[in-house]
């Protein structure tokens, strides 16, 4: 009765631990690290784009409360 019981929970981790070298497998596959990557590439674009827009909001205001005039000879911050 013990070696069957024994049995059972042998095969039960063993399952366990295929299962889960499965899901780690597909995690580590090209394709989801590749996603992974364009996943954080936009991100750091995004945010890139969004300190460029509020730079550009902040310079606006400090010219207008310092009075300076804008020149528009000047490069944008792209």
């Amino acid at each position: 009765m013990k070696r069957i019981i024994w049995l059972i929970v042998g095969i039960a981790v063993g399952v366990y631990a295929v299962t889960r070298l499965k899901k780690r497998a597909q995690l580590l596959a090209p394709e989801s690290v590749q996603e992974s990557a364009a996943k954080l590439s936009a991100a750091v674009r995004h945010f890139g784009d969004q300190v460029r827009e509020g730079m550009a909001e902040r310079e606006t205001e400090l010219r207008d409360a310092l009075g300076i005039e804008t020149t528009n000879d000047r490069e944008d911050y792209r």
